[in-house]
Protein backbone atom coordinates (compact mmCIF):
# COMPACT_ATOMS: atom_id res chain seq x y z
CA UNK A 1 0.00 0.00 0.00
CA UNK A 2 1.33 3.38 -0.99
CA UNK A 3 0.87 6.43 1.19
CA UNK A 4 -1.47 9.11 -0.13
CA UNK A 5 1.19 11.82 0.06
CA UNK A 6 4.44 11.17 -1.73
CA UNK A 7 7.59 11.19 0.36
CA UNK A 8 10.22 13.68 -0.83
CA UNK A 9 12.98 11.29 0.23
CA UNK A 10 11.85 8.50 -2.11
CA UNK A 11 13.40 8.35 -5.58
CA UNK A 12 11.01 9.41 -8.31
CA UNK A 13 8.81 11.40 -5.97
CA UNK A 14 7.98 15.06 -6.22
CA UNK A 15 9.44 17.39 -5.00
CA UNK A 16 12.95 15.97 -5.18
CA UNK A 17 15.14 16.38 -2.08
CA UNK A 18 16.97 19.24 -3.76
CA UNK A 19 13.89 21.44 -3.39
CA UNK A 20 13.16 20.73 0.25
CA UNK A 21 13.13 23.59 2.71
CA UNK A 22 16.51 24.35 4.26
CA UNK A 23 16.96 23.88 7.96
CA UNK A 24 17.23 26.86 10.26
CA UNK A 25 20.97 27.54 10.62
CA UNK A 26 20.68 30.78 12.59
CA UNK A 27 21.44 29.24 15.96
CA UNK A 28 24.90 29.58 17.40
CA UNK A 29 26.27 27.06 19.87
CA UNK A 30 26.13 28.34 23.47
CA UNK A 31 29.80 27.48 23.92
CA UNK A 32 30.71 29.99 21.22
CA UNK A 33 28.82 32.74 23.01
CA UNK A 34 30.39 31.74 26.31
CA UNK A 35 33.81 31.77 24.67
CA UNK A 36 33.36 35.30 23.33
CA UNK A 37 32.10 36.63 26.65
CA UNK A 38 34.81 34.93 28.70
CA UNK A 39 37.54 35.96 26.26
CA UNK A 40 36.49 39.59 26.66
CA UNK A 41 36.49 39.27 30.46
CA UNK A 42 39.94 37.68 30.38
CA UNK A 43 41.17 40.39 28.05
CA UNK A 44 39.92 42.94 30.57
CA UNK A 45 42.06 41.38 33.28
CA UNK A 46 45.11 41.51 31.03
CA UNK A 47 44.31 45.09 30.05
CA UNK A 48 44.16 46.13 33.71
CA UNK A 49 47.66 44.78 34.28
CA UNK A 50 48.97 46.48 31.13
CA UNK A 51 47.31 49.74 32.17
CA UNK A 52 49.01 49.67 35.55
CA UNK A 53 52.41 48.95 33.99
CA UNK A 54 52.12 51.51 31.18
CA UNK A 55 50.38 54.42 32.92
CA UNK A 56 52.20 57.22 34.72
CA UNK A 57 52.52 56.33 38.39
CA UNK A 58 52.28 52.64 37.54
CA UNK A 59 54.81 49.83 37.51
CA UNK A 60 57.19 50.83 34.71
CA UNK A 61 56.58 54.53 34.25
CA UNK A 62 58.16 57.11 36.53
CA UNK A 63 56.19 59.40 38.78
CA UNK A 64 54.76 62.27 36.71
CA UNK A 65 53.96 65.74 37.92
CA UNK A 66 50.88 65.57 40.19
CA UNK A 67 48.73 67.77 37.97
CA UNK A 68 49.12 65.61 34.88
CA UNK A 69 49.13 62.15 36.44
CA UNK A 70 45.35 61.68 36.32
CA UNK A 71 45.03 62.84 32.73
CA UNK A 72 47.88 60.68 31.45
CA UNK A 73 46.62 57.65 33.34
CA UNK A 74 43.12 58.06 31.91
CA UNK A 75 44.51 58.60 28.40
CA UNK A 76 46.62 55.45 28.70
CA UNK A 77 43.59 53.34 29.60
CA UNK A 78 41.47 55.06 26.95
CA UNK A 79 44.09 54.40 24.27
CA UNK A 80 44.40 50.75 25.25
CA UNK A 81 40.65 50.33 25.19
CA UNK A 82 40.33 52.04 21.83
CA UNK A 83 42.87 49.71 20.22
CA UNK A 84 41.31 46.60 21.77
CA UNK A 85 37.79 47.77 20.83
CA UNK A 86 38.76 48.27 17.19
CA UNK A 87 40.43 44.85 17.04
CA UNK A 88 37.45 43.10 18.67
CA UNK A 89 35.04 44.92 16.35
CA UNK A 90 37.11 43.91 13.33
CA UNK A 91 37.09 40.27 14.47
CA UNK A 92 33.31 40.42 14.86
CA UNK A 93 32.88 41.92 11.39
CA UNK A 94 34.94 39.06 9.91
CA UNK A 95 32.37 36.62 11.36
CA UNK A 96 29.23 38.49 10.29
CA UNK A 97 28.41 35.94 7.57
CA UNK A 98 28.36 33.03 10.01
CA UNK A 99 25.13 31.95 11.71
CA UNK A 100 24.32 33.69 14.99
CA UNK A 101 26.26 36.86 14.25
CA UNK A 102 24.06 39.15 16.33
CA UNK A 103 24.16 36.82 19.33
CA UNK A 104 27.95 36.74 19.02
CA UNK A 105 28.11 40.53 18.86
CA UNK A 106 25.91 40.80 21.94
CA UNK A 107 28.08 38.34 23.87
CA UNK A 108 31.29 40.12 22.86
CA UNK A 109 30.02 43.61 23.68
CA UNK A 110 28.49 42.43 26.96
CA UNK A 111 31.72 40.65 27.86
CA UNK A 112 33.74 43.73 26.97
CA UNK A 113 31.57 45.81 29.32
CA UNK A 114 32.44 43.46 32.16
CA UNK A 115 36.05 43.25 30.99
CA UNK A 116 36.32 47.04 30.93
CA UNK A 117 35.13 47.28 34.53
CA UNK A 118 37.57 44.52 35.50
CA UNK A 119 40.42 46.37 33.77
CA UNK A 120 39.75 49.41 35.94
CA UNK A 121 39.41 47.34 39.11
CA UNK A 122 42.58 45.31 38.47
CA UNK A 123 44.62 48.38 37.52
CA UNK A 124 43.51 50.30 40.60
CA UNK A 125 44.09 47.26 42.83
CA UNK A 126 47.63 46.86 41.49
CA UNK A 127 48.17 50.58 42.05
CA UNK A 128 47.11 50.26 45.67
CA UNK A 129 49.15 47.11 46.31
CA UNK A 130 52.40 47.78 44.47
CA UNK A 131 52.33 51.33 43.21
CA UNK A 132 54.35 54.25 44.44
CA UNK A 133 51.45 56.55 43.56
CA UNK A 134 48.60 56.02 46.05
CA UNK A 135 46.24 58.01 43.81
CA UNK A 136 46.34 55.58 40.89
CA UNK A 137 42.64 55.75 40.06
CA UNK A 138 40.54 56.33 37.00
CA UNK A 139 39.37 59.93 37.09
CA UNK A 140 37.20 59.82 33.96
CA UNK A 141 34.67 57.00 33.98
CA UNK A 142 34.03 57.58 30.30
CA UNK A 143 37.44 56.06 29.53
CA UNK A 144 36.08 52.73 30.77
CA UNK A 145 33.32 52.78 28.15
CA UNK A 146 35.60 53.18 25.13
CA UNK A 147 36.26 49.48 24.53
CA UNK A 148 32.65 48.24 24.21
CA UNK A 149 31.64 51.42 22.38
CA UNK A 150 34.47 51.09 19.86
CA UNK A 151 33.68 47.42 19.19
CA UNK A 152 29.98 48.15 18.69
CA UNK A 153 30.76 51.19 16.53
CA UNK A 154 33.04 49.21 14.21
CA UNK A 155 30.30 46.61 13.70
CA UNK A 156 27.67 49.32 13.20
CA UNK A 157 29.71 51.24 10.62
CA UNK A 158 30.51 48.02 8.77
CA UNK A 159 26.82 47.10 8.65
CA UNK A 160 25.94 50.59 7.38
CA UNK A 161 28.57 50.42 4.65
CA UNK A 162 27.30 47.03 3.49
CA UNK A 163 23.75 48.34 3.55
CA UNK A 164 24.69 51.46 1.57
CA UNK A 165 26.56 49.50 -1.09
CA UNK A 166 23.66 47.12 -1.47
CA UNK A 167 25.73 44.04 -0.79
CA UNK A 168 23.45 41.24 0.31
CA UNK A 169 24.59 38.42 2.52
CA UNK A 170 23.94 34.94 1.22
Amino acid sequence: MHPSTPDAGQPGSYPPPVYTVATDDTAVPPTSLLWWASAMVGLGLVMGVIWWFAAPGGGLYGDPAPEEAGLLSDLTLGGLQLVVGIVVGWLLVQRMDLPGAWQRIGAAVGGSLIGSVLAVVVGQWLGMMFGADPEFVLHSLGAAAIWPAAAALVVFISALIELAWGKRRT
